[in-house]
């Protein structure tokens, strides 16, 4: 599996000063993860309810990411977010997880 892209990952947490808030804060356990990410094909496109051109799939060995997370591509600076996650542990086939990402929206 070829893991060209290097990603840091981050996590919805409570803000200290307002607990009415929420921000997200780098999570360093999974900080300079590798992976592969690819455009996705236009049935995940639909499942992620993104639009074509800004969905993607992104393969990595690396445990822990969960749907909601952001992630920072390092060497573009693209900010995406991850909406899905199936978990591919098979003796058939190299261990990785696969995640479903969708371009980061921000309110602005």
């Amino acid at each position: 599996m070829i893991l060209d892209r290097v990603v840091d990952i981050a996590r919805l947490q409570k803000d200290s000063t307002n607990t009415n808030k929420e921000s997200y804060v780098n999570y360093t356990p999974l900080a300079a993860t590798s992976c592969n990410i690819q455009p996705a094909s236009p049935e995940d496109t639909v499942m992620a309810n993104g639009l074509f051109g800004q969905t993607y799939t992104c393969f990595t060995t690396a445990s822990g990411i969960l749907e909601g997370d952001r992630i920072t591509v390092r060497e573009t600076g693209e900010v995406l977010r991850v909406k899905g996650k199936t978990n591919w542990m098979s003796p058939d086939l190299i261990s990785h997880i696969e995640l479903l990402l969708t371009e980061f929206e921000t309110a602005e």
